[in-house]
């Protein structure tokens, strides 16, 4: 058939228990739990009902579930209204709805929307902080960060 490796997407499925190494070609889709690290040439998303206790590296990363870890992203990380991380972030641009324990470094932008709580270290070279959010911690504005 010929599949474009760009098209892949695994899957750890729900009722699914990884521990150790996770490689993805393509895109991976977390359902289930990860314990160890997980790395993808292209997307990680991580469901509401998903667990991780492991460093993402990848292309993107979107989580909606609970990580504790760190995050490395070429690209964008998103972290929509009901995720939850404990640990840092490195990427381009940052979007945080739920609540991050850690340092964020975005060498773009770091956006915190009305339900965000981030408690931690921010640098970016542009951040903004929606109405309701909450940050305790310090900023960092430096156009440094994007070279």
């Amino acid at each position: 058939m010929g599949g474009d490796e760009r098209s892949e997407v695994s899957v750890v499925g729900p009722g699914t228990r990884i521990e150790g190494t996770v490689v993805a070609a393509g895109s991976l889709r977390v359902e289930g739990e990860v314990k160890g690290k997980i790395t993808a040439e292209r997307e990680v998303t991580l469901s509401p009902q998903g667990r991780v206790e492991a460093n993402i590296q990848a292309g993107s990363i979107v989580l909606a579930g609970q990580v504790k870890g760190n995050l490395a992203a070429k690209g964008d990380v998103s972290l929509p209204a009901d995720s939850r991380l404990d640990g840092n972030i490195r990427a381009h641009n940052v979007d945080v709805g739920g609540v991050v324990m850690g340092d964020i470094v975005g060498k773009g932008r770091v956006a915190l929307g009305p339900r965000a709580r981030v408690e931690g270290q921010v640098t970016s070279t542009t951040l903004a902080i929606a109405e309701g959010a909450v940050f305790i911690g310090s900023s960092t504005m430096d156009e440094q960060t994007s070279k």
